[in-house]
Formats: structure tokens, C-alpha cells, sequence
């Protein structure tokens, strides 16, 4: 398993379109050459067009890995097996000649030759595509790390793709011609799906010892793996609720304590609102015991990144660079504060700006209240900008988690991105006209 890999990340995206694109083809091989070799089907146009189509995709997908242009997982060159032997590249290992016997338009070929071959031969040549399966060794090698949906689609088209060749192989030891190919097929899918099942309703049994042979083997492989399948499965569509059930068990344990003690349901509110912010940053207990156990770099670092998670989505840093983005979140100082708490004071000479991690603040003038902001917004940026004198105060509606960004920081971020100091000078600009505009509609009002 490839630990470090991220299918998610922004440079392997085209390597996971090609990838999901890649096993559709596959997924039609699957289910069309079995079908096609048991029924005995004849050859026709379409069925070369279809050939030539899917060999241009896998001859593709050669070209692409002998060149590099996919982002592979790959052992570097300081990883190796327990052998210490080291990964081959694509180019010089078994998978490439197996990889170009899978790729080639049998169909196509025999008929540019202009070979007349016997129908079972050119099935079989149709069922030689089959290796094409072994393709997906890249989808499992990082299966662990798939988006979800991708995950349980592979999982279903796992389970009928075997559902399909095992109804294929009844119809191969138990010829019919008393009935068309779609009433066979679907009495054959019937036939599997309630022996794999264990339902076995007894109406389709086998007549002759191979059939036999083959409904015990079928019997026995429902029991052993496709359980196993459909446990995975539905374990799998568990875990992605997890975290939420984890949630509800902690809030649980709040209730029952608030409640011992006779809490007042505003402080109540108040604290279901902190522990929800609390459970949304870090999903469970777990999370935070995992990154009290790394080296302090790697802590520092992970901290960075959740920091990144708040501020890339407001609009003065969305269009930053990540290097960026780190810099900015590594100068953030988080504090707290409690309602009612004063965080800016009208009169006072500001030097830092504040982002709103969780909670809301209310900017007033006494007893007028001028603006409420909450979770995701930010105030005092202006104070970056140029020396100011804070024209209101700021205090905390609500218990508050605020991270700071302190004017000297910003210096030094704005001098390896000066970009980031335009962005700033454009909304203070932008700001100070909107103001200017509504004074003098005040003054001619």
C-alpha cells in the first residue's frame, strides 16, 4: 500500500479521470467477452468497432506509463522490498507484454489478414481480453484512498461482474435452445443470485455431474467470499457514519451532564455550540491522541494546515498560493474569548487584523450595534494597511475562537508575496469609497 500517495491531490487528478475512465472500458470487456463467447454470438461490425475502441484506450494507457505522463503510485528509490530489490520501471517489467496482450484488437486483426477461422476460435480470442482485468491492479493499489462514491461503485460492479461470469458458466455446462439468449441469460442470473444467496428455491437445478460439480463449487463460494463482499460493503457504508454517531455519543454525554447539574440553557447553548465547533475541527478524540503522538515538526505542520482549511475560502487569501497560504496560517495566533469580552476598543491604535475560527462578534458604537459577524469572516484588516485608530468596538456575543494576524506578520508575508498586499490596498480603497459615497448621502439627506 502506497501510504504517501494522494489521489485527491491537485497534480494526480488527470491520473484519476484516466484511471475511472480506464475501467469503464475494462467493466465493458468484462461483461461483454464472457457473454459473447458463451452464447456463440456472431461476429458483427459493431462488435470490431467496439474492439478497435477499447485497444485504442489501452494502447493509450501503455504510452502514457512508458512515458510518465500518469501519476502513479511508485516506490522511490529509498523504498524497497523485503528482498531490497527495487520497483522496475513500467517499461522494463512483466506487466508491459501482458498489458500489450490485453490491448490487441484480436477481431480487427484476423480480419485485416483476412483469416477465416472457425467461430469458437475467434470467441476465443474475444475471451483472450479478459487479461485486460489485470489493469485494475492500479485502482486496488489505491483503493484505500478513493473518494468514496468511486470506492462503492467499484465495490457493486465487483460484485455483479462475479455474478455475471458465474452465470456465464452456467450457461456454458448447461446449453439451452429451447429458449432466446436474454430469457437464458435471465434465468441464469436468477439461478446464481439464489445459490450465492443460500435461498437455493430448488425450480433450476443441475442435471449432470458437471453442472453439479460446478452448483457445489458455486454453493461454496457464496458462503466464503461473496458474504465476505457484502459485509465489506455494507462496513464500509458504516464507517462513512462514524464520526457522526461518535458525535451524537459525546453531545449525549454533555446532555446528561448539563442536565445533573441544572445548567442554564443559555450557558447550555453556549457550550453545545463551542463542543460542535470543537467536534468539527477535530472529529473525534482519536485525531487529536494521533497528532500528540508525532515528532513537534510534524504537529507544527499539521496545525498549519488546519489553519489553511479556515482562511483559503475568504476572499482576501482565496487567490493565494499554497506556499502562501502556509505562511500566513504559520504567523496566526489563536486566542479566546468569552461573551461579552472586549476585543477591540474604540480609541485604540490597531496593529492586527482577527478571522472568526468559531462564534460570533459584534461591532457597535456604544449602544448601537453596527454589524454582527460570525464563523469564516474577519475585521481589523484595515489596520494592516496603514496606522489607524480603531473607529469602534468589537466584543464577543458568544464564546469566541479568534486567530490573530499581527501587522509586523504581515509585513513579512507581503514581502515575499506582494501580491498579497495589493489584494489588501484594493479592499481598503474599495472600503473607504463605499464610506465616502454613504456620507455624502448622508450630508445631502
Amino acid at each position: 500500500m502506497y501510504y504517501s500517495y494522494n489521489p485527491q491531490a491537485k497534480e494526480n487528478r488527470f491520473t484519476m479521470l484516466w484511471l475511472s475512465f480506464l475501467s469503464l472500458a475494462i467493466i465493458a470487456t468484462a461483461f461483454e467477452a464472457p457473454l459473447t463467447f458463451v452464447l456463440g454470438l456472431e461476429i458483427q461490425e459493431h462488435h470490431m468497432w467496439w474492439d478497435g475502441l477499447f485497444s485504442v484506450i489501452f494502447l493509450s494507457d501503455i504510452a502514457l506509463r512508458i512515458f510518465n505522463k500518469l501519476k502513479l503510485p511508485h516506490k522511490t528509490k529509498n523504498e524497497f522490498d523485503e528482498d531490497g530489490s527495487q520497483e522496475a520501471p513500467y517499461h522494463k517489467s512483466i506487466w508491459l507484454p501482458i498489458d500489450l496482450l490485453a490491448s490487441l484488437p484480436f477481431d480487427i486483426i484476423t480480419h485485416m489478414l483476412g483469416l477465416s477461422l472457425p467461430l469458437a476460435v475467434y470467441h476465443s480470442l474475444r475471451a483472450l481480453r479478459l487479461i485486460r482485468l489485470v489493469k485494475l491492479r492500479f485502482i486496488f493499489d489505491i483503493f484505500d484512498y478513493i473518494p468514496k462514491p468511486l470506492k462503492v461503485f467499484l465495490v457493486i460492479t465487483c460484485v455483479f461482474t462475479i455474478i455475471h461470469w458465474i452465470a456465464c458458466g452456467w450457461m456454458m455446462i448447461n446449453p439451452r435452445t429451447d429458449l432466446d439468449h436474454y430469457s437464458y441469460y435471465n434465468i441464469s442470473l436468477y439461478w446464481t443470485i439464489t445459490t450465492l444467496t443460500t435461498v437455493g428455491y430448488g425450480d433450476i437445478t443441475p442435471q449432470t455431474n458437471l453442472s453439479r460439480l460446478y452448483t457445489m463449487g458455486v454453493m461454496l463460494f457464496g458462503v466464503s467470499i461473496f458474504g465476505l463482499l457484502i459485509s465489506n460493503f455494507f462496513r464500509m457504508m458504516m464507517l462513512a457514519d462514524k464520526y457522526t454517531q461518535e458525535k451524537k455519543e459525546k453531545m449525549n454525554s454533555i446532555q446528561e451532564f448539563m442536565k445533573y447539574y441544572n445548567i442554564p440553557h443559555s450557558l447550555q447553548r453556549q457550550v453545545f455550540s463551542f463542543y460542535n465547533h470543537l467536534l468539527t475541527q477535530n472529529i473525534t478524540e482519536e485525531d487529536s491522541k494521533v497528532v500528540q503522538e508525532l515528532p513537534q515538526a510534524l504537529q507544527q505542520e499539521l496545525n498549519i494546515y488546519m489553519k489553511i482549511k479556515l482562511i483559503k475560502d475568504l476572499h482576501i487569501f482565496r487567490e493565494c498560493s499554497t506556499p502562501c497560504l502556509k505562511m500566513i496560517a504559520g504567523k496566526l495566533k489563536q486566542t479566546f474569548h468569552s461573551p461579552y469580552d472586549t476585543i477591540i476598543k474604540k480609541g485604540d491604535i490597531g496593529d492586527e487584523m482577527f478571522i472568526i475560527g468559531h462564534g460570533k462578534v459584534q461591532v457597535r458604537t456604544g449602544e448601537k450595534i453596527l454589524a454582527e459577524l460570525k464563523a469564516g469572516q474577519f475585521f481589523g484588516e484595515i489596520a494592516l494597511i496603514e496606522d489607524t485608530i480603531r473607529n469602534a468596538d468589537v466584543q464577543a456575543k458568544t464564546y469566541c475562537d479568534l486567530y490573530i494576524l499581527s501587522k509586523k506578520d504581515f509585513i513579512q508575508v507581503v514581502s515575499k508575496y506582494p501580491d498579497l498586499d495589493k489584494k489588501f490596498k484594493e479592499i481598503y480603497h474599495r472600503r473607504r469609497s463605499d464610506r465616502n459615497v454613504n456620507g455624502d448621502k448622508a450630508k445631502a439627506a
